[in-house]
C-alpha cells in the first residue's frame, strides 16, 4: 500500500469504526515501516491516533540530516512536531560532539598496566582518532553502536590489555550512549501527550 492508499483505508476505518480493519492497517504499517518516509509515519500516527507509529516516525526522522528534510515533509509533520525535531536534533548533535571529544576517564588502571601515564595518553589519543572521527565524520557519521564496533578494532598503543578490557566494560554499560535513546523516548512521549495521540480514541 502507498501512503495515500493507507490514508484512504484509515479514513474509511475512522468513518465506519471497523476495529479489525484498523488492526490490519496498523499491522501493515508496522511491518513495512522502513518502506515509508518518517514524515509519512508521523502524519499517519498523528491523524489516526497510533502512538507507536508516530514515535517510530519521529525517531527515524532524527536520523535524517536537517538539510535533507524537504519543505513538503516539513509541512506534512506540522510546525509543532518540526520545531521539536529541530530542538531534539540540536541536543543530540551537541551530545554526540561531547561524547566524541571527551573520552571516559580511566579511574583505576589494571594490575598489568606498566605505565599509567602513557596508558592514559594513548587512551586519549585513540579515542579522539577513533570515536572522534567515527562520530563526527562530515560525510558519513556513524551511530554510536557502529562507532564502538569499529573503535574496538583499533590499536591502543601503550595501553595494557587489562586497561583496555576495563574501559570496554565502561563502554558496554553505555551510560553516555544510552542518554540519547532515553532523551528521544522522552521527547516522543511528550509529543504524544501534548498532541493528544492516544489509541483510546478509537474505543
Amino acid at each position: 500500500y502507498t501512503y495515500e492508499e493507507l490514508r484512504s483505508l484509515l479514513e474509511l476505518v475512522q468513518k465506519y469504526r471497523c476495529a479489525e480493519t484498523r488492526r490490519f492497517a496498523i499491522d501493515h504499517i508496522w511491518d513495512k515501516r522502513f518502506s515509508y518516509h518518517p514524515a509519512d509515519l508521523i502524519k499517519l500516527g498523528h491523524d489516526f491516533h497510533i502512538p507507536h507509529v508516530f514515535s517510530r516516525g519521529f525517531m527515524n526522522l532524527l536520523k535524517i540530516p536537517l538539510k535533507e528534510i524537504s519543505k513538503e515533509h516539513r509541512l506534512l509533520v506540522g510546525e509543532e512536531v518540526f520545531v521539536a525535531f529541530v530542538y531534539a536534533k540540536a541536543m543530540l548533535d551537541e551530545h554526540c560532539r561531547i561524547v566524541a571529544c571527551e573520552e571516559p576517564v580511566i579511574l583505576a588502571h589494571a594490575s598489568d598496566c606498566g605505565n599509567p601515564t602513557a596508558c592514559q595518553e594513548d587512551w586519549h589519543a585513540v579515542w579522539w582518532n577513533g570515536m572522534g572521527r567515527f562520530l563526527l565524520d562530515g560525510r558519513n557519521p556513524q551511530p554510536f553502536s557502529d562507532a564502538i564496533k569499529r573503535f574496538r578494532e583499533m590499536q591502543f598503543g601503550r595501553m595494557g590489555r587489562g586497561c583496555q578490557q576495563l574501559m570496554f566494560q565502561v563502554l558496554d554499560r553505555g551510560v553516555a550512549f544510552r542518554y540519547a535513546d532515553t532523551f528521544v523516548k522522552d521527547v516522543c512521549q511528550g509529543l504524544v501527550r501534548d498532541l493528544g495521540i492516544t489509541s483510546d480514541w478509537f474505543l
